[in-house]
């Protein structure tokens, strides 16, 4: 079995991790697996060192002329059986270079993003050359089958990816004085880059409906974050002194591990990777109700959903978690406990490598 996997290893160590375990359990199970990626980085070293192939090729633009030359010379040299992509600038151009080969092609949809009357689908998720979707939750699934054609419903399949704990036990905490926060106070995180899909505005005004001088912190982790918008949304809460905003981080776990609550407030998410590892972290959360992160939560036992948009919702949680705070940690290790039993890392691994045998007998 010759698998050629379509990846970008360059977001970071926590943001491919499931992938690059994904990429040893296949290989233990006997693929041969060759990984396409933009660059050199720690990550792909580290793959390297197990003997797992990897070919640099950036493919970074929808129509990238060089990278389908170097596509489709690979492909008809290796021969390889299926061609895996995670991202859709990918897509487009394998279709391109895979054209009059038989060769079957697996994508992966993590979003919600994908519309009907957008034409460029139909020349990457949507293409008739693509033989299976990936979808990352029930909610990515649901809304591709609403958005897709007819045809693409026996074509999609939810695998979720597999986290395990363990791996981010080498976090280690920003210290909260270095932050001047209060010991006695509760810590609330959010990472998220300034997108309005994110939602943070609404936890930002969450604060103006907060009982006065609660004791309650606000870090805000992702790019412009600590932008001048931001800020200025910040000063017109009475809150303005107990938020703290990080910007970009390449660390942000390091902020997400000292918090005692943990808060995704967006209007639209396929899953959440920083909920998931918020909760791989012991934390409790509060998710919002549109998308696939209130898969992850069962209410009341490790976080709580409330309703997209509605900055009121969120403070009247944080209120309840704070008058309940002795609850957090318990919460927090239901949470941990969901990730454990839920999205078990070897799951992810035979559920891909049974697409992949099933293509395969489609093929022959």
């Amino acid at each position: 079995m010759k698998i050629l996997f379509i990846i970008n290893l360059g977001q970071g160590y926590s943001a491919t991790l499931p992938e690059r375990n994904m990429f040893r359990g296949l290989q233990a199970k006997g693929v041969d697996l060759t990984v396409i990626t933009h660059w050199q980085t720690i990550e792909s070293l580290e793959l390297e060192s197990l003997g797992i192939k990897i070919v640099y090729i950036p493919i970074i633009r929808k129509f990238d002329i060089p990278a389908i030359l170097k596509l489709r010379r690979l492909i008809k040299t290796e021969n390889y059986e299926i061609i895996h992509i995670t991202y859709s600038k990918a897509i487009t151009n394998v279709i391109i270079a895979s054209h009059g080969l038989k060769i079957k092609i697996i994508a992966f949809l993590g979003s919600l993003s994908l519309h009907w009357h957008d034409p460029f689908t139909y020349f990457s998720f949507l293409s008739r050359r693509i033989d299976k979707l990936i979808c990352l939750s029930d909610a990515v699934q649901e809304h591709v089958l609403k958005q897709a054609p007819s045809r693409m419903k026996d074509k999609t399949i939810r695998i979720y990816k597999g986290y395990d704990p363990i791996w981010l036990n080498i976090v280690v905490p920003v210290n909260r004085k270095n932050l001047n926060v209060p010991d006695d106070s509760m810590v609330i995180c959010c990472v998220a880059n300034i997108r309005k899909i994110k939602g943070v505005e609404y936890l930002i005004k969450a604060a103006n409906y907060l009982p006065d001088n609660l004791p309650v912190w606000f870090i805000l982790v992702g790019d412009k974050t600590d932008s001048g918008v931001v800020r200025k949304m910040i000063r017109k809460t009475k809150y303005s002194g107990n938020f703290i905003t990080i910007g970009y981080s390449d660390e942000p776990l390091v902020y997400t591990s000292i918090c005692d609550l943990y808060i995704q407030p967006s209007v639209s998410e396929g899953l959440g990777r920083s909920v998931i590892e918020a909760m791989c972290l012991g934390k409790p959360v509060i998710v919002t109700d549109k998308g696939g992160a209130k898969e992850l939560v069962n209410e009341g036992i490790n976080g709580y959903i409330v309703p997209v948009k509605s900055a009121r919702a969120l403070a009247e949680r944080i209120i309840k978690c704070y008058e309940n705070r002795d609850n957090l940690h318990s919460m927090g290790e239901k949470a941990r406990d969901r990730i454990l039993n839920d999205f078990n890392p070897q799951t992810a691994v035979d559920r891909t490598y049974n697409l992949y045998v099933d293509l395969l007998r489609e093929k022959r």
